[in-house]
């Protein structure tokens, strides 16, 4: 059972947040900016954040050639242009709130790599640039066939190589460390391994019920106003959430000595992607390969996707080099069909999810727009 003491001091609160990842934290801490003396708590089911936000390859980007292309053709203009608008707004807001040095964050562009089964995509440079000039100051992407020989890539794959220095890398767990620090330097309370079971709305607010494991008996605690940040796990606490989840393999090699090559890196519509980490290779994708089959929250291993991605590496990254393979694991992602985040309200609670694996790059601006509607 519960103390007096506990139940005076920690059931009670203005906002409660499901979710510590990378929107759950800037929601709270948006509202927190906002009004410093809100009562901001985080409920997190796990050790850390669960999903995508630890598990992620630490890109800062907005969207490769190809992949824009493709949202155009199932968006159209305007829409992509908003959605990239807000990706990139969303990068920015993230550095000012963290700053570059906490997020590890390092501008050594991007680059997407083509074949010659979508070699044509070259040819719409010129349209994207200019479909891009109310967002960016100067050219998005250029044409740099010739970093294809002094980054090591296998020229009978890679026929071309668009560029662009707008894209960065960061650290991702060094950016989560920072993000739950600044929250604690705001007064954001932050519980983890606290499932939510379910909530009830109530004339102040919300009812939320969790599990304490140790006294065996439900907790509930009441906000006066509750978000759920839960993104692809939101279903478990309201099951008509309108989301796709996604998995994400990702493998890192050992370092490799004289790597040839930094920056993060993209290929067939942004469903594959690599970059450096120092002298290793975070490498993840080809969840197209197995849509049905990688539309799950189960963190597991897809053998054949990853023995696939080191295909890959083997003929086409790092042909003819050694090396190893360090770590490999899992993130859960939740996807929308306009590919922007969903923001809506349910039994009187707002839900915010499906970053659409951009989560690094909208959370942000997500953030801040959920605290402005609350």
């Amino acid at each position: 059972m519960l103390s007096f003491w506990e139940k005076n001091s920690f059931l009670n609160w203005d906002y409660i947040i499901v979710g510590s990842g990378l929107v759950g934290l800037s929601v709270a801490c948006s509202i927190r900016e906002k009004n410093p003396k809100a009562e901001v708590l985080i409920l997190e089911k796990g050790i850390f954040p669960t999903g995508a936000s630890t598990k992620n390859a630490g890109f800062a980007c907005f969207g490769s050639l190809s992949e824009i292309l493709s949202d155009i053709e199932a968006n159209g203009e305007s829409r992509t242009v908003e959605i990239i608008e807000k990706r990139w707004r969303g990068i920015d807001e993230l550095r000012k709130r963290l700053g570059d040095e906490n997020i590890g964050y390092e501008n050594y562009g991007g680059s997407e790599l083509v074949f010659d089964r979508n070699i044509n995509i070259v040819d719409q440079i010129d349209y994207v640039n200019e479909l891009l000039k109310g967002v960016f100051k100067g050219e998005v992407f250029t044409r740099r066939d010739e970093l294809i020989d002094q980054y090591g890539f296998n020229k009978g794959y890679v026929k071309g190589l668009v560029y662009s220095q707008l894209e960065s890398q960061l650290d991702t767990g060094k950016m989560m460390r920072s993000y739950i620090k600044y929250a604690g330097t705001l007064g954001i309370q932050i519980i983890n391994g606290c499932e939510v079971k379910h909530f009830e709305q109530t004339t102040d607010g919300a009812d939320v019920t969790t599990y304490h494991s140790i006294l065996n008996e439900d907790v509930v605690f009441k906000a006066k106003n509750m978000v759920i940040c839960a993104n692809a796990f939101t279903r478990y606490i309201v099951p008509s959430a309108p989301f796709r989840p996604g998995r994400g393999q990702i493998l890192v090699t050992d370092p490799i000595p004289g790597l040839k090559f930094k920056g993060v890196f993209h290929f067939d519509e942004g469903f594959y992607y690599f970059r450096n980490y120092g002298e290793r290779v975070i490498f993840g994708g080809a969840r197209n390969t197995a849509l049905e089959e990688e539309a799950t929250d189960r963190f597991e291993h897809n053998h054949e996707i990853l023995m696939h991605l080191k295909w890959i590496l083997d003929t086409i990254i790092l042909p003819g080099q050694d090396y190893g393979i360090s770590d490999a694991w899992t993130g859960i992602m939740a996807f929308s069909e306009n590919k922007l985040p969903v923001v809506e309200k349910h039994d009187g609670v707002m839900m915010v999810m499906s970053c659409n694996g951009m989560g690094v790059a909208l959370s942000s601006l997500t953030g801040q727009e959920v605290a402005e509607m609350i």
